[in-house]
């Protein structure tokens, strides 16, 4: 309660007064009267202006609308938050000869591949055409004899028997292809997902940087409130644990590797949240299209045909020649040699057929699992979308919260227990915090792509979306391909 001016003035304890917030040294002596009198004329225009005013102070301190009711240029504004800036992307990309990519190395692979595979269905040379012949010399008679003569080998060690072996061989190296395609796939993919790694790193380094900065900013002004009393012990064993815990990590993390995003990699997930992905129906058709083991599966099934049978024994031999035995005359002959098995496995159609169906059911586990692996990604990457647009949004919050904080500041009344310049240390570390966890975010999707791209076989980054690949303004931007992390 205050005194009348124009009445006497009696000694007051200064714990009764009711003046905002007021300084703890001064709540222990008495003060003379005069120099409460003086203080309550300094005091009372301040008072008066803030009692007569006070729906301008609760309007500042109000939260703004949700974001989605505001101007496209402060939602702008807070998405640029949780961008990746120029400072975290690669300037240019240069790949150093001793030092090739698994990209390059698969590109020149398939090169190789392609070559071999050519040739090998240029057809098979084999005609089953022999040239055949003998020579013996009696030489204490003074005789000899020998013949020659051209074959047609149709069946066994003939004709059909090489093209049966020279399909087998091309089968069997179009399986060896498939598996090592399929082995390098799983590598490229790790190699990728390290490549991920080091991004990771070099965010985690800057997230830890910037917290250390900003604590390093805090701690001296907090020593000194502490000093005068307007924090506690415990804060500021709090403020060194963050500080030294961010300090740690940051030592961590900067002697890990660490990548910058290529600038084509950084368009791509700046806009990601705003990319849709084909449907899960055409992206599976194109999964199985594209499946290496489904691939494989259909190679068995071919080679299951390939069962022994009855006809590998048969020798069917047209040949025409001339011949001179000991003691006898020359003479031109032709003839026809028969070697005819005298069984019948009947059990050979069964054993493909049963074969075959064993590899069927594979076929349709591979399918299975390339479905739920395709929902299991796509249901994901919408995950993280959302939690991109919940990252702005929490960003709107608290940029507002900061703006009420500082007018706090500035403003003469504060309510009772109310410290605006801790909660700006507070919000200030928050903000932090949320722009670099929308990175990860962003990181994250990136992950996804890199596997939804290996399971679907897909080599443009822009075949898994619906329309422009993110980042770019239309259909003619230069592609992405696979692994676009190298650059």
């Amino acid at each position: 309660m205050f005194h009348h001016p124009n009445r006497s003035v009696k000694a007051v304890n200064p714990r009764s007064m009711a003046l905002p917030r007021m300084h703890p040294r001064l709540q222990a002596p008495l003060l003379p009267g005069i120099a409460l009198l003086c203080l309550f004329v300094l005091l009372f225009p301040a008072l008066l202006q803030a009692v007569s005013s006070p729906p301008e102070l609760s309007s500042s301190a109000k939260l703004p609308p949700h974001p989605q009711n505001q101007g496209t240029q402060n939602q702008e504004k807070l998405r640029q938050m949780t961008l990746f800036s120029s400072s975290m992307v690669k300037e240019e990309t240069m790949v150093q000869p001793d030092n090739r990519s698994m990209q390059q190395i698969m590109s020149e692979l398939a090169e190789v591949e392609k070559q071999y595979v050519d040739l090998l269905d240029e057809g098979s040379s084999a005609t089953g055409l022999y040239a055949t012949g003998e020579y013996d010399n009696d030489y204490r008679n003074g005789e000899d004899k020998y013949y020659g003569q051209l074959e047609l080998r149709l069946f066994n060690d003939g004709y059909f028997e090489e093209r049966r072996k020279e399909e087998k061989k091309i089968l069997q190296t179009r399986l060896e292809l498939l598996q090592v395609n399929r082995d390098m796939d799983d590598r490229a993919l790790e190699d990728e997902l390290y490549s991920l790694y080091t991004m990771e790193n070099l965010l985690h380094a800057l997230h830890s940087h910037a917290r250390m900065q900003v604590l390093t900013k805090i701690m001296p002004k907090r020593s000194a409130a502490r000093k005068s009393g307007y924090t506690t012990a415990t804060d500021i064993l709090e403020l060194r644990h963050a500080l030294e815990t961010a300090r740690r990590e940051y030592e961590f993390y900067s002697g890990r590797k660490r990548n910058k995003l290529s600038p084509e990699l950084a368009a791509v997930l700046n806009s990601i949240e705003s990319a849709q992905l084909k449907d899960s129906g055409t992206l599976e058709e194109i999964s199985k299209k594209n499946s290496k083991t489904m691939a494989i599966q259909d190679i068995f099934q071919q080679r299951a045909e390939q069962f022994p049978a009855w006809s590998d024994n048969l020798a069917v031999d047209l040949f025409a020649g001339r011949r001179k035995e000991f003691f006898e005359t020359e003479r031109n002959y032709v003839g026809i040699k028969l070697e005819i098995p005298l069984y019948w496995d009947d059990r050979k159609d069964d054993l493909i057929d049963l074969q075959q169906r064993i590899y069927r059911f594979q076929k349709e586990g591979v399918a299975k699992r390339i479905h739920q692996n395709l929902d299991k990604l796509s249901a994901y990457f919408s995950f993280y979308q959302q939690k991109i647009r919940s990252s702005i949004d929490t960003l709107s919050l608290l940029t507002a919260k900061q703006e009420a904080a500082k007018t706090e500041i500035n403003n003469p009344v504060q309510r009772d227990g109310d410290d605006p310049g801790r909660m700006l240390h507070t919000l200030e570390l928050k903000i932090i915090d949320t722009r670099f966890e929308a990175l990860q975010y962003r990181l994250k999707e990136y992950e996804l792509i890199l596997k939804l791209m290996a399971l679907t076989g897909i080599k443009d980054i822009r075949e898994l979306f619906l329309s422009a690949q993110p980042g770019s303004a239309d259909h003619s931007a230069a592609p992405i391909k696979r692994h676009p992390g190298h650059g």
